[in-house]
């Protein structure tokens, strides 16, 4: 009868393996190891997202001031209906992503919700 081996290796060798994984708690070991690196990589994640953030913010800033500038020389008299409730709608939604509301992209059911008109204010324009 031809003894077991694992991977080549006697059962004595194999043995004396199990012994020491017993003995100095290998298993264990190794998890925290694992959940060390796992600690390691989480944090340079988030360092990497929060240098991400600031750089958001920053570009958000410089458009949000762009916008400014062209909303100052901006006739009133050149908005539609449509043009309002669109950047009304994109700004919501902008800001809802910013914090965190929803995520980018998610589209939100409104089935249900009732519809404000306000077709008597934009009369006229």
């Amino acid at each position: 009868m031809k003894a077991i081996t694992f991977s080549g290796l006697p059962p004595s060798r194999f043995g004396a393996w199990c012994k020491w994984s017993a003995r100095f708690d290998w298993v264990k070991r190794c998890g925290a190891y694992d959940a060390y690196l796992d600690s390691l990589k989480r944090a340079e994640r988030e360092k990497e997202f929060a240098e991400r953030e600031r750089l958001y913010q920053r570009i958000t800033e410089r458009v949000l001031g762009i916008v400014e500038k062209r909303l100052e020389g901006f006739d009133p008299e050149e908005l539609s209906q449509a043009n309002v409730m669109e950047w009304l709608k994109n700004s919501i939604d902008i800001e809802r992503v910013i914090f965190g509301k929803t995520e980018a992209g998610e589209k939100e059911s409104f089935a249900g919700q009732l519809e404000i008109n306000f077709v008597n204010d934009f009369e006229g324009l």
